[in-house]
């Protein structure tokens, strides 16, 4: 009689067939996301059952069989990057033991946080045992064969939260985006470079000369008292310039239209309107006998 072992992963897949057709058993992937303010790191580790069954003879010689997961070189994988766990308790070394008395067991695969994302492979490795065979593959005492090849992939991805609030901040973003470079040009025009000599007459008699920068501003008027404007309105409709001066009990209103502006104010007579932004315009008030070139 034989003491022999034929092993297979995850109850579906034979790796006896896998190896004979010199393919890798896929154990699939374990994730891990890294803590982010309130939500904790966490890992989604990947559990396959292997399934041993010895022969009868094996079974009545309480035979045995040690198995180690290997790189692709044959060099033990260490705990530092990828860890074994079996019954709850991780494996030392990657290395375990199985008794002819078991049937199978279920492994549980993990990574380190630091460990490189992408792809591992490697084989099991068969280091100690007391059989004649594995599979199909013929023992010697002391002799350490692989039983198959597996791939296991690694892949750290974003913490949920994380990913949530990225999502949120470029859905803010495009939405500022489209307020400031697309919307508000069309529903809250900004002037232009603009800036005009004022002379204000009354009674005939200049009260004030400056001249003045419409350029930037959302609206301009001419006022006795500063206009408020919040900062968030000041930032996302824009700024509102003030030209404070008593004179100006009855408000006048600039608005930029195209590279022009149109005026308007009660019992102004403004001429032309809309204002060019280079050449003459007269602004009166009748009733204050107010007189205001623009040049």
């Amino acid at each position: 009689m034989k003491r022999y072992l034929y092993i297979t992963a995850f109850i579906l897949l034979a790796c006896l067939s896998s190896c004979t057709k010199g393919e890798s058993v896929s154990f699939g992937t374990v994730e891990y996301y890294p803590s982010f303010l309130w939500v904790d790191s966490n890992i989604t580790p990947v559990k396959k059952t292997f399934d041993f069954d010895f022969s009868q003879d094996a079974k009545e010689n309480n035979s045995f069989a040690e198995f180690c997961f290997v790189d692709n070189d044959g060099k033990v994988i260490s705990t530092d990057v990828m860890q074994v766990e079996i019954d709850g308790k991780q494996i030392p070394d990657n290395k375990f033991s199985v008794k002819s008395n078991v049937s199978s067991k279920d492994l549980v695969f993990k990574f380190s946080p630091k460990a490189n994302n992408g792809k591992y492979q490697g084989y099991l490795k068969l280091v100690r045992h007391s059989l004649d065979r594995l599979d199909s593959q013929e023992l010697q005492p002391n002799s350490h064969v692989s039983a198959f090849q597996w791939t296991l992939r690694f892949d750290k991805v974003m913490n949920p939260l994380a990913k949530v609030l990225m999502w949120i901040g470029i859905v803010l973003l495009a939405m500022l985006f489209l307020w400031f470079f697309v919307f508000r040009p069309i529903f809250c025009p900004h002037f232009a470079k603009f800036t005009k000599s004022i002379l204000i007459e009354k009674n005939g008699t200049i009260v004030g000369q400056l001249n003045y920068a419409y350029t930037g501003a959302r609206k301009v008027v001419f006022s006795n008292s500063k206009k408020k404007q919040s900062f968030w309105h000041k930032i996302f409709v824009g700024e509102i310039k003030t030209l404070v001066n008593p004179i100006f009990e009855n408000e006048l209103t600039f608005v930029p239209k195209k590279k022009n502006a149109i005026v308007y104010g009660l019992g102004y007579i403004i001429h032309p309107n809309p204002i060019p932004r280079n050449g003459i315009a007269k602004i009166s008030l009748p009733k204050e006998h107010l007189l205001i070139t623009l040049r």
